[in-house]
């Protein structure tokens, strides 16, 4: 008896070392890291770094990261044009990276995903949940309300000047509004509708069709200037040919 309660509390001893052995964690580059303790987030933020969360018993720790890398995404806006009663779809190009001075509110608003099985320690804030829940839906309305004040023509002919006024505009509005800050913002692209694209191969086409002419002509004009001047001087040549005959003549 006395040998088999050694063993029992031998192996209570040891799950117990297990247990409150606290498990070692990372928090990897371009991320930040909080402990998530039973009563909430500790104030500190955690850089890039390894070590060992805190011994526990029943209730651990956890590590929550939240990604602040740059990542570029390209979000593709349909934008009705009133003035042409035509649609667009309008690439927008966008490279963000989380405003520092924003993450303790992300951290407070947004519920972590758990990495693996609930026996981790350790969750994260993923970068695209940031994205699509804050910057998504903005980024597509101020695009469609900024260039829908345009007409086709005056998009496609004053395309970079555009491009530069809608990325002042972006770039003020993400930084207000979400939790980026915007490091390019442009229009990459854009897909004009199939009777627009038409009506330019159509002109392209009469264009080519004319230079074509236009060629063709100058070849036959030097042509037909050649054929006179060769008439020409055929003519010449007769004519003088009958001068030295005729004077031969009254010679004889």
């Amino acid at each position: 008896k006395f040998i088999k309660f050694c063993s029992i509390a031998l192996i209570a001893v040891s799950a117990m070392s297990v247990t409150g052995c606290g498990e070692r964690v990372e928090v990897p580059p371009a991320r930040i890291g909080k402990i998530m303790t039973n009563d909430g987030y500790q104030k500190n933020t955690i850089p890039t770094s390894k070590f060992r969360l805190e011994s526990c018993w029943s209730v651990c720790d956890k590590l929550v990261t939240l990604d602040q890398s740059d990542k570029t995404v390209v979000e593709k806006v349909t934008v009705f044009m009133p003035t042409d009663k035509l649609q667009l779809v309008i690439p927008v190009q966008t490279t963000l990276a989380v405003n520092p001075t924003k993450v303790d509110s992300l951290f407070n608003t947004l519920p972590p995903e758990d990495d693996g099985d609930d026996i981790k320690q350790t969750a994260q804030i993923k970068w695209a949940t940031i994205y699509y829940t804050y910057a998504q839906s903005i980024i597509a309305a101020e695009t469609t309300s900024f260039i829908s004040k345009y007409s086709i023509a005056e998009l496609s002919s004053n395309l970079e000047q555009i491009n530069a006024n809608l990325r002042s505009h972006l770039t003020t509005v993400i930084a207000q509004r979400t939790p980026f800050n915007a490091r390019y913002v442009g229009i990459s692209q854009i897909q004009y509708p199939e009777i627009i694209t038409k009506a330019q191969e159509g002109a392209a086409q009469r264009r080519e069709q004319i230079q074509t002419e236009e060629a063709q002509l100058e070849i036959s004009k030097v042509k037909l200037e050649r054929e006179l001047q060769e008439a020409r001087l055929t003519r010449q040549i007769e004519i003088e040919k009958s001068q030295t005959t005729a004077a031969a003549n009254r010679v004889q």
